[in-house]
């Protein structure tokens, strides 16, 4: 999102050539070899004969988007207990999870210890990467190739498109999804289900973001440039789709799980999607319709599959290829470069490429071509045929994504902080000489939260402890007239009393409602770290009942989050107000992430 108080990551430096075609290296002088179980991990080189133990082993640093951070977990086990060697040196993949758009984010502002491989989900991060004046980062020997693809979808539960069915209506195009944001369920024979939802990420942080924003774009009227970006007609059609967004999910992982738990929770008589659609990657609906939404593939069972599931559809007026491109960072030393070429060779030897097969992927030479297991579980044709759209250059894909900025459909938010006094109690900061209290790390988190909303967004403060059980510090606004004040009041934050939390939760609740803006995301952020002391009628079970959002395109969405120690903090219920109105916890159990849980609750709103 914009912000008024610092530069865009887009905006930054001078274009770097990128070297994204060159043939990567397959191996060195000497090549992989096997090497013995021993301790001195001792083997024998191609021709057979004996050779020298290792002369050390090479840890290397991997980060994998979070989609196939599991399946890539697994082969670095495997290829860690493979006995592989490359001349005298051995080995060792270390694996970390991470969004691709949080990883480009971190390398850009230059980030500490940076991992010697990277394995977004696209090359398109590579090309903002070098627009924002940083492709010195990636190595150019060896360059990026792909280790697997999969294809963008737009994928619907099977009873969404039965009902469209039902009324000659099948969803083909993203023109298609234009038609249903403006005409609503009405038109198909389903008033009470209100507004077509569509569920899609953000595209600063999410691959399957970023590529619905490109794909959106280039399915707009006319020719399309940076000059042509604001040109009404494009505005129109962009802004159209993305007026049936009800929440931008910061994580596409994290997303699709949530939508599978509220199906299981539902009851089969009264069942209503969590969305109407949701813009993914094409593995993670075969996940989804495997049992497995959060990308393990050990869940993958007869017994996980979802009652109602999803049915993709390759928007005809173009669709992304997503390319898993193997990037090798400049930072890698020779000896970590070594390991790295033979992990990717090792990566692309069939056995393993099997592995990508069985969780979703299509194979790494050809997009185009869907595997047997997609065939089966998303009924995708064996004959299929794709219109792949070319993904833009990096000034163009950054201009995309400033424009969606514009364009993305706007919040209004309730920022709801525990200042009881609990809050005064101290965080353990290792960093620090003197340890800060909790209150005195969530001034500086809600603050910078604010920085990510745009300035056509509205934001308001209430805070809540007891006697009074709340207090309304800021009304909703206009994010560009009160940043500044709020950050202020946000400032000056007291901490004492005890903990009204549901009473808050209710009121907050109820105003939100009254005073709800259709055309925006409506939502409130709750912050607390204790339980419930205040006497409220009927408890928590008479709290979610009047919490029960009586239209899912109306209601109003809350993003818990749970601040501090599991014992003190009201983890469960939290959990179920987040649950009831159809948004999502975040975790700060550890008050020193209170900054990382605010950054991604926000970025569910643009």
């Amino acid at each position: 999102m914009s912000s008024t108080t610092g530069p865009r990551r887009f905006h930054r430096g001078h274009l770097l050539g990128l070297v994204v075609g060159l043939a990567l290296i397959a191996a060195t002088a000497i090549g992989p070899r096997q090497v013995a179980a021993d301790g001195n991990r001792a083997g024998e080189g191609g021709n057979g004969a004996t050779v020298a133990p290792c002369r050390r082993t090479e840890a290397i640093q991997v980060s994998s988007s979070t989609e196939k951070a599991v399946v890539m977990s697994r082969l670095a086990d495997r290829y860690n207990s493979a006995g592989r060697a490359v001349g005298d040196l051995c080995g060792k993949i270390e694996l970390t999870p991470l969004t691709s758009g949080a990883t480009k984010n971190a390398l850009a502002a230059g980030m500490k210890d940076p991992p010697e491989v990277w394995l977004p989900t696209s090359s398109m991060w590579l090309r903002l990467l070098e627009q924002e004046g940083h492709g010195d980062l990636i190595a150019r020997d060896p360059a990026p190739q792909s280790i697997t693809t999969s294809t963008l979808v737009i994928a619907m539960p099977q009873s969404v498109v039965e009902a469209l069915e039902k009324h000659g209506k099948r969803l083909k195009t993203w023109a298609d999804v234009l038609e249903l944001s403006r005409s609503g369920w009405s038109a198909y024979g389903k008033p009470a289900w209100g507004k077509f939802i569509l569920g899609r990420d953000n595209a600063e942080t999410s691959t399957s973001g970023l590529a619905a924003t490109v794909a959106t774009y280039i399915a707009a009227p006319g020719e399309l440039s940076a000059a042509t970006l604001n040109d009404p007609q494009v505005v129109h059609f962009v802004h159209g789709i993305e007026s049936s967004v009800a929440r931008y999910g910061d994580e596409a992982v994290r997303f699709m799980q949530q939508i599978y738990d509220a199906e299981q929770r539902q009851d089969a008589t009264k069942y209503r999607p969590y969305v109407d659609a949701v813009v993914i990657q094409e593995q993670m609906a075969y996940l989804y319709n495997r049992g497995a939404p959060g990308g393990d593939p050990a869940k993958m069972s007869a017994e996980r599959v979802p009652r109602n599931p999803l049915r993709v559809v390759h928007p005809e007026d173009g669709t992304l290829e997503l390319d898993h491109p193997y990037v090798v960072l400049a930072s890698a030393t020779p000896d970590q470069r070594a390991i790295a070429r033979d992990f990717y060779q090792f990566l692309i030897d069939p056995v393993q490429q099997k592995e990508f097969a069985n969780v979703g992927f299509r194979p790494r030479d050809d997009a185009t071509k869907p595997t047997e297991q997609l065939v089966h579980t998303l009924g995708v044709p064996a004959d299929q045929h794709l219109n792949f759209v070319q993904p833009p250059d990096g000034k163009l894909l950054a201009a995309m994504v400033n424009s969606w900025d514009k364009v993305r459909r706007k919040t209004r938010v309730l920022l709801v902080l525990d200042v009881s006094g609990s809050m005064n109690e101290i965080a353990d900061d290792p960093n620090r000489a003197q340890d800060p209290t909790k209150l005195q790390l969530l001034i500086p988190a809600a603050q910078r939260a604010l920085d990510l909303l745009d300035d056509d967004d509205e934001v308001g403060l209430w805070t809540f402890s007891s006697d009074p059980p709340y207090t309304q510090v800021m009304p909703v606004s206009r994010v560009g007239a009160v940043r500044a004040q709020l950050k202020a009041r946000i400032q000056h934050l007291k901490a004492s009393g005890n903990t009204a939390l549901y009473a808050v939760t209710d009121a907050a609740s109820q105003m939100m409602a009254r005073s709800l803006d259709p055309e925006r995301i409506n939502a409130i952020v709750l912050l607390s770290d204790g339980q419930n002391t205040e006497n409220y009628p009927g408890g928590a079970k008479a709290l979610l009942d009047r919490l029960n959002p009586a239209g899912r395109d109306t209601s109003v969405r809350i993003f818990t989050v749970p601040y501090g120690k599991a014992e003190n903090a009201d983890v469960a219920t939290l959990a179920q107000i987040a649950n009831r109105t159809k948004a999502a916890q975040y975790d700060a159990s550890d008050p020193l992430d209170v900054g990382d849980a605010f950054v991604q609750v926000f970025r569910n709103f643009g």
